[in-house]
């Protein structure tokens, strides 16, 4: 299950209305629409800088960066900036920091062992820079780090964290956990590198202090305490030397934010195995007492170590007894069994998929395949032959007569992430970032959370959010950002807010009586047609039919037929 890697075969981003496009195809295993051929990135139009939210209609939304991203798939992060992307991330992993044969994080200059060009030495040119400004020899900080320092000044509700490990920087976790005396080293050294900034200094770069500010946290990917992972560097004790690492992280990072003032966030990447989940510790309430939140792997169900068989890497839905039953909903369900609060875990999606060669018969998963092609990003599979959604377990794939994909789609996405919204849980996370096309799939993600039932992390006595798609008169009630608003006149897509708005700002959530949920009418229905004043629900919101209508996506088009009328359980 730990198939995930350090390096995976780029990014960019588009809308919920792809998604519509998508799912008004239809039923299980039906062809979906083609996507346009994709612009270089050299002709693609540079959108307007977007600040990241602090949080999406309350839910998180957490996206790994690949620290040679920039190299190996010609993504920098200004194009986060560049694509809208930055404008669906609450979150920024950035992957991965090391832990070396010394026991301790440190980056050091040496390939394989790691990579200082690409965090802080590398001097990155104008265009590919979040601020236009290039980097100049003479500067302590260069690299990516320097411009996720700009990305923060841009975005200051972004929150970044250092992730460390990963499939192949995790074989020296276990000997460095063993002992009280290992993990204090390992704690100290993560925390003094990435959180007080101090880099060694490597070709005049570098410094004590040079980097201090950048990162709000530590993400641990340790794959995989107890059962290994790329290597087999692994002990049985190592279940209980993890959850004592981790509350040594926690007890650290605490203290630090004492000294200065912030909150740091520990998260961890949790594998969706059970054998490797149990045996390793990621079920025990003692690690999620700890743990701001978790990213559970929703991807790599199904892979190359299958060759001679398609199917489904990253299905929401058990497919009948294939795959051992696996699903994204069964490895969500694992960790609220054992103790975990659904609002802790995020739900991950991967921005990349599996293939097989020499399949003669594409309209499902689990067909014979003459072998295993390896992985590739969305963005390079988005236009490969014809795409299919299999709504019933919601999986997406692509065939072109001979090559069969496995892989996420706005389809998948949108289905995803209506399913975490009814179910409580905190929100999504992608690996990678660096695999989307223009923030297609990032940007399906957050329209669909936008237009869900609130998250978790909106106030439970707020009354129902505003949503662009909404027709509100004179009178009308919403919430939006921790404050209540009440409407002064007829109005549809104006944030509340804006002075001098239609809008009329009454007091903090809990000011207006509050209105209890209805019962959900039946689901929409991309094939249905519908009259005015037919009701719908959609991700847990009401949806009433202003006219006829049929094929359109509740919630997503802000001048459409549905209008979000109220709140359902």
């Amino acid at each position: 299950m730990g198939f995930h890697m350090r390096f995976r075969p780029l990014l960019r981003g588009a809308s919920l209305a792809a998604a519509a496009a998508v799912i008004a195809t239809g039923a299980a295993a039906t062809p979906a629409f083609a996507a346009p051929a994709a612009p270089s990135k050299a002709t693609a139009p540079k959108a307007a800088p977007v600040s990241g939210p602090a949080d999406i209609n309350g839910y998180r939304s957490v996206g790994y960066f690949m620290a040679d991203g920039p190299i190996t798939r010609g993504v920098d992060v200004a194009d986060l900036v560049a694509t809208g992307a930055i404008g669906d991330l609450t979150h920024l992993n950035y992957a991965f920091g090391n832990v070396t044969s010394e026991l301790v994080c440190d980056i050091l200059d040496v390939p394989g062992e790691g990579d200082a060009q690409n965090d802080f030495l590398r001097l990155v040119p104008a265009a590919d820079s979040v601020d236009g400004v290039a980097d100049s020899p003479d500067q302590a900080l260069a690299g990516n780090f320097n411009q996720l320092r700009k990305l923060k000044a841009l975005s200051p509700d972004t929150k970044i964290l250092v992730s460390l490990g990963g499939w192949t920087w995790s074989d020296h976790f276990s000997e460095a956990a063993a002992t009280a005396e290992g993990r204090s080293a390992l704690v100290e050294s993560c925390i003094d590198l990435y959180l007080r900034g101090d880099l060694p200094e490597i070709a005049g770069k570098g410094g004590d202090g040079v980097a201090a500010g950048i990162f709000d946290g530590i993400d641990i990917d340790w794959e995989w305490p107890v059962t290994g992972g790329e290597t087999a560097n692994a002990r049985p004790e190592d279940k209980e030397n993890f959850l004592l690492l981790m509350e040594e992280f926690r007890a650290e990072l605490d203290a630090l934010g004492a000294e200065t003032g912030e909150e740091y966030l520990l998260t961890g990447f949790a594998p969706a195995g059970g054998w490797n989940a149990g045996q390793g510790g990621w079920l025990d309430p003692r690690l999620f007492a700890v743990v701001d939140f978790l990213n559970v792997q929703g991807y790599d169900f199904h892979g190359g170590w299958v060759p001679n068989t398609t199917g489904h890497q990253g299905n929401l839905h058990p497919d009948g007894t294939q795959n051992w039953g696996l699903g994204l909903d069964g490895a969500m369900g694992m960790y609220v069994n054992a103790g975990a609060d659904p609002s802790q875990l995020n739900a991950g999606l991967a921005a990349y998929g599996h293939g097989w060669h020499g399949v003669t018969d594409g309209s499902a998963g689990w067909k014979p395949a003459a072998g295993y092609i390896g992985t590739k990003t969305y963005a390079d599979l988005r236009n490969v032959g014809t795409a299919y959604f299999d709504e019933s377990i919601g999986a997406s794939w692509r065939y072109d007569g001979d090559q069969w994909w496995s892989y996420d789609d706005p389809a998948s996405v949108n289905a995803k992430a209506e399913w975490l919204a009814t179910t409580g849980y905190g929100g999504a996370m992608w690996w990678d970032l660096t695999g989307d096309f223009r923030n297609e799939l990032g940007g399906t993600l957050g329209d669909t959370l936008r237009a869900a039932t609130p998250g978790p992390g909106v106030d439970g006595s707020c009354a129902a959010p505003w949503y662009s798609t909404g027709v509100y008169t004179k009178g009308d009630i919403v919430s939006h950002e921790g404050v209540e608003y009440r409407a002064k006149w007829w109005t549809r897509n104006q944030a509340p807010g804006i002075e001098r708005g239609p809008w009329q700002a009454i007091g903090d959530c809990g000011t207006a009586p509050s209105v209890e949920p209805v019962d959900c009418p039946v689901e929409w229905d991309a094939t249905a047609t519908y009259a005015g004043g037919d009701r719908v629900s959609r991700a847990g919101v009401v949806y009433t039919a202003q006219w006829w209508t049929r094929g359109e996506l509740p919630g997503s088009v802000a001048w459409g037929s549905w209008d979000p009328s109220g709140l359902c359980v």
